[in-house]
């Protein structure tokens, strides 16, 4: 239910606040994709720099001044309250469940290990971003998948609707209707924001987590949910949901723990110290230097006290059938989750280790890097095994600590690594497939299968051409 003063405030913030008609965000390889010429010049991961000089030129430059003014007048007013009726998102320990998390959804995917400038200027959407960076620290948000944006919700078509996994398993039309909500997602922390002059804001985002829509909690003028947390199912035993949702948690729990080391708290580059800044004092080149990946901490302590305090532990991971199926069999079983497709003719490696799979992966950026002529980030060369260092390539400026878990490191690798993949018709509709893949062998598999298929047709062309 909306609040009477949630509902003053829409009302209020139509009539003195102007909008645009999309959300964008600042998407950006750092320079260090590779530049080859097989690869499409136009990239999801390319800053428009355009964005921020949308409002150069104004006719009513004065006018336009004085109504901005009293717009921040007003929010300033309104957001210092805070909204008692509003519940703050957290963690619930015991099932897992992040409750009354706002979501944005956009028409792109995030995934977890990545980072993200965020453009905000739709009024609904500088409502959600205004009301949670006024509450408490950590900021947290949620990030759905919504082909078309948020405009698509006012077509009041079903498939555009926000629904809970549940809800969704029950269609039948959903694999005649690929292109809607999803029901799969991104926890995202802000770990630093600005506000411009204009009225929008500038928020610096980090992939935490992967989630599930578990409830609907309210979709007017945003949306909210709870939403289950999803670890790979090497994490988790599969067994009976009685047990399983007690190991679930547990291993989620920890995974937490693990934030603070796996995404350093970094800050905007912005010229300025003033509350409002001006577009010009928006660099874009220096914001592309912070993206697409999060980057470690170089403060190795905070593992310390992770390992022997990890609950998961005391769980085993032995299998077993019978009983209520688990979250994640339901999820697999109702397709939620699915491995990617494969390529066809390519080699599949899907009942291989995430160790061997991960050497092999490893050993493919190499050729890779070879034929381009192409160095990977550090942010993506710091998750290189400690027993790879033959590797002809430069070594990382920091590695990981010694206590970061294995599995771990194979995760992040196998969401970073398809980064490069994305320019490449190999890499279309990459990054919803491999959010929806239920483990990490599955989504080291599906993109070592890749950069294979990658390494041969450049080595290919690279023959013909010398031939």
């Amino acid at each position: 239910m909306i609040s009477p003063r949630t509902n003053n405030v829409i009302l209020t913030l139509a009539i003195l606040c102007f909008s645009i008609s999309t959300s964008n965000a600042f998407v950006t390889n750092s320079q260090k994709t590779a530049r080859l010429d097989w690869v499409p010049q136009t990239s999801p991961t390319r800053p428009d720099l355009s964005l921020f000089h949308a409002f150069e030129g104004s006719d009513n430059e004065s006018d336009e001044e004085k109504r901005m003014e009293m717009v921040r007048s007003l929010q300033k007013s309104f957001y210092a309250q805070g909204d008692p009726d509003q519940p703050k998102p957290r963690l619930q320990e015991d099932t897992g469940i992040f409750t009354d998390l706002p979501l944005w959804r956009v028409g792109w995917v995030e995934l977890p290990g990545r980072a993200n400038c965020l453009n905000v200027h739709e009024g609904q959407y500088t409502h959600m971003f205004e009301t949670i960076l006024n509450g408490p620290k950590p900021w947290f948000v949620g990030h759905l998948h919504l082909p078309g944006g948020f405009k698509m919700t006012r077509t009041e078509q079903y498939k555009y609707k926000l629904k809970t996994w549940k809800e969704e398993i029950q269609d039948n039309e959903r694999f005649q209707e690929p292109e809607r909500s999803a029901v799969v997602g991104t926890l995202m922390q802000i770990s630093d924001y600005r506000r411009l002059t204009d009225g929008r804001l500038v928020l610096l985002t980090q992939v935490l987590e992967r989630f599930v829509v578990q409830t609907v909690v309210q979709e007017f003028p945003y949306s909210v949910a709870h939403v289950q947390i999803l670890p790979d199912t090497e994490e988790v035993p599969t067994s009976d949901e009685n047990f399983c949702k007690i190991a679930r948690a547990a291993a989620i729990c920890n995974s937490f723990d693990y934030h603070e080391y796996e995404c350093a708290q970094v800050k905007l580059p912005l010229v300025g110290d003033s509350e409002y800044l001006s577009t010009n004092n928006v660099v874009g080149e220096e914001i592309a230097k912070l993206l697409p990946f999060a980057f470690y901490s170089r403060n190795d302590s905070l593992l310390r006290n992770i390992e022997e305090n990890n609950p998961s532990k005391s769980f085993p991971n032995d299998r077993f059938s019978g009983g209520q199926l688990s979250l994640e069999q339901e999820l697999v079983r109702g397709r939620i989750l699915r491995n990617p497709p494969s390529i066809p003719g390519a080699e599949t490696r899907q009942t291989q280790s995430t160790q061997a799979l991960e050497t092999l992966l490893w050993l493919a950026l190499e050729e890779f890097c070879q034929l381009t002529d192409f160095q990977l980030p550090d942010e993506v060369l710091c998750l290189m095994p400690p027993n790879m260092d033959y590797l002809d390539m430069k070594p990382p400026k920091h590695r990981l600590s010694e206590r970061y878990p294995s599995l771990r490191r194979q995760r992040r690798l196998s969401y970073t690594a398809a980064a490069f993949l994305e320019n490449t018709e190999l890499g279309i509709n990459l990054r919803q497939h491999l959010l929806t893949t239920a483990s990490t062998q599955g989504r080291l598999s599906a993109v070592l299968e890749r950069f294979e298929c990658l390494n041969v047709a450049i080595s290919n062309r690279m023959m013909g051409e010398y031939q």
